[in-house]
């Protein structure tokens, strides 16, 4: 019950480093695009080649900034699940020490129990004999 909380921390901090995985290779292979998508025709063009070229370049241009967005986004998704995973592992740390000081305590107490016990026995038997 305990490492719920934790193991959902887990699961978000995987997904979340996935996604900034994923984040980052789209991120890369649009920047690697980017130099062959906006260079300039190697010719004299008319007008509407060039307007056509224009947009394409600033589409491109847009990709990669919304890529580089997606991935910032993506990173700060994953600091925040990886802040969420150490506070959990925090808490139940502490609560599996809470549990065992209790478990410690509770022998400690049974263990005295037996040896006021044995020792009652003890005197018992001492004071039968005489």
């Amino acid at each position: 019950m305990r490492r719920i909380e934790e193991d959902r921390a887990k699961a978000e901090m995987a997904g979340a480093s996935l996604a900034e995985r994923e984040a980052a290779g789209t991120f890369e292979q649009r920047r690697t695009d980017y130099p062959r998508l906006v260079r300039p025709p190697d010719a004299e063009t008319d007008l509407v080649h060039f307007r056509r070229h224009h947009v394409s370049a600033e589409a491109a241009a847009a990709s990669v900034t919304q890529a580089r967005q997606a991935l910032e986004s993506a990173h700060e998704q994953t600091e925040s699940a990886r802040n969420a995973l150490r506070a959990a592992a925090m808490r139940t740390q502490g609560l599996e020490r809470l549990v065992d000081r209790a478990r410690e305590e509770r022998l400690a107490e049974m263990l005295d129990a037996d040896q006021k016990a044995a020792e009652e026995s003890a005197s018992r038997k001492r004071k039968g004999r005489r």
